[in-house]
């Protein structure tokens, strides 16, 4: 029997590939490059392909969601499997999972939410945010680039990081603009190189730096760094806060427990390496192979249609896999698994480490950087809330967490008249709305706790303590995936309402099916509500979750 397995030093170089996948690569790797949303003229001439071929290619690498298409420009970025892949390889990385569950502690510990930033081609990228309490309102997110100059996090790379990686970084964000976390619009003069030096000099004495209302007024930050036992650099951890509430006293107690936090996940970072992620429940959702319609119907490359399902099963396990084990997954054969293979680490799309197992490579990590900070929650629903409102004759809400509680931030009106109290800016009652009880159920308790006391300023919101009833309505809730509310707060008005989750498992958005209680259906499995769950997990999809 022929064996194709092949040891972990081959050079995929040395080895037959797929044509037409190093040729989408190129177009990858343009996009990778330029770090930012490209037309079709452009991305072609980027990757030194004529424009009908380029097009060619990008039907299928968009059919594949490896690439998306704004519906606006028309430009193309970085898609939801990029995303996931990008982040399965960032999460899969020693530093970050030796840190994280010293962050999460370091959050419970001090109330305030703690980010963890990695070098990206661009700058410090927020990965992870761990919210202690009620999380911060601020516009930094995952994804969020953070400038070297302004922020406490550029800081610490600046003073701590490898010369050559900051000198691209710098040179990057020489032209970035408001991309960047603490951008000042007002550019402010230049430090000398001695007072430049003498900054970094110090950050370094004392292993820790602050940012006191930067990026956002009223709002500051601690950062330490996290080495390896070489002690380089691999990350950030940053605790951020109110201005009113985050104490950034050098000796204060924020400043004690992260520079603990730094510590133990610097001292448990060596054992982490010896050590096996844990692998991912075997029952995990397979991403859907196309989240593009308009890509469906058009020409692509054959070809990529095979790449693309090892590229899922790979996402769908959430761990490296060999060979054999992805071809199965994949339900293809391993000889022709292989070639595909080799030409995605020959991109840089995966990689293989010494045990011959494939993950997520340097192209992959380029690109989730990216795609995580080109998210938008509102600008990516609003294609869904669209059709949803189109396909039912419904009215549609879109909500998010806001700092008074869940707020309606987008209504696709029915053309049918309806009699909704319910307009943009609409802050909906945790207990009394299908809405607010969608995001109540995915909240932890303390959190939900804290919002229950501003339970009167929202709509439909009255002061009384939740009770064994609401928890198991919270539990059914989290088990039927669906909330339904009924002549409340409305009379005449029934509502079904789903949450949208991101890459970490938080509620993103709610979207929520609004009409007369008259005819509506009241059964999860009923279409109405299959037809919200299935524009909701196309959502989650997009935005990174690939969880049940």
């Amino acid at each position: 029997m022929q064996n194709h397995e092949v040891s972990a030093d081959d050079a995929p170089k040395a080895q037959r590939g797929i044509q037409s996948v190093e040729v989408g690569g190129r177009l990858l790797d343009a996009l990778a490059r330029r770090r930012k949303p490209l037309g079709l003229s452009e991305l072609a001439a980027a990757a030194d392909l004529s424009t009908a071929q380029a097009h060619t290619y990008l039907v299928s690498l968009t059919r594949l969601a490896l690439v998306k298409r704004d519906a606006i420009t028309g430009n193309y970025e970085p898609g939801p499997l990029s995303l996931r892949l990008g982040l399965m390889s960032i999460e899969r990385q020693p530093a970050y999972r030796a840190t994280l569950p010293h962050a999460a502690r370091l959050a419970e510990t001090v109330g305030l939410s703690v980010a963890l930033s990695v070098p990206g081609a661009l700058g410090p990228t927020i990965v992870r945010i761990e919210h202690g309490g009620y999380p911060l309102h601020v516009n930094l997110h995952v994804g969020s680039v953070m400038s070297l100059d302004t922020t406490a996090t550029g800081r610490v790379f600046r003073a701590f990081g490898d010369p050559a990686q900051l000198a691209a970084m710098a040179a990057s964000q020489a032209g970035a603009g408001d991309a960047l976390a603490g951008f000042e619009r007002t550019r402010q003069p230049t430090p000398d190189a001695g007072a430049r030096q003498a900054e970094l000099d110090a950050i370094r004495a004392r292993g820790i730096e602050r940012s006191v209302d930067l990026p956002s007024p009223g709002v500051s930050a601690m950062c330490v760094p996290v080495f390896d036992a070489d002690g380089r650099l691999q990350l950030a951890l940053t605790v951020i806060g109110s201005s009113e509430s985050i104490d950034v006293g050098w000796d204060g107690p924020v400043a004690a427990a992260l520079r603990d936090a730094a510590r133990q996940a610097t001292a448990s970072l060596g054992a982490a390496q010896d050590i096996a992620p844990p692998a991912a429940a075997a029952s995990v959702a397979r991403v859907p192979p196309a989240l593009a319609d308009d890509a469906k119907a058009q020409r692509g490359i054959n070809a990529l249609d095979s790449t693309g399902e090892l590229l899922l099963a790979l996402v769908s396990a959430g761990r490296a896999l060999p060979l054999r084990d992805l071809a199965a997954a994949a339900a293809m054969p391993a000889a022709k698994a292989f070639p595909h293979l080799v030409s995605l680490q020959k991109i840089g799309l995966l990689s293989r480490d010494e045990a011959g197992c494939f993950d997520g490579g340097p192209l992959a990590q380029a690109l989730g950087l990216i795609a995580m900070q080109r998210v938008s929650p509102t600008r990516d629903a609003e294609p869904e809330i669209v059709a949803l409102a189109a396909a039912t004759d419904l009215s549609v809400a879109a909500a998010t967490l806001g700092p008074l509680g869940p707020t309606v931030i987008r209504l696709e009106e029915s053309a049918r008249p309806q009699h909704v109290s319910l307009q943009v800016g609409t802050v909906m009652s945790l207990v009394h709305t299908a809405i607010g009880r969608s995001f109540a159920a995915g909240m932890s308790d303390d959190v939900l706790g804290g919002l229950l006391a501003n339970e009167p300023v929202r709509l439909a919101g009255r002061a009384t303590p939740p009770d064994a009833a609401f928890r198991e309505r919270l539990a059914a809730i989290r088990a039927a995936g669906v909330d339904f509310a009924f002549d409340a707060p409305v009379p005449g008005i029934a509502t079904v309402a789903a949450p949208v989750f991101d890459h970490t498992g938080s509620i993103r958005l709610v979207i929520a099916i609004i009409g007369s209680s008259h005819g509506f259906p009241r059964e999860p499995d009923s279409a109405l509500a299959q037809t919200l769950l299935a524009a909701t997990r196309r959502l989650s999809w997009r935005f990174g979750w690939i969880g049940a």
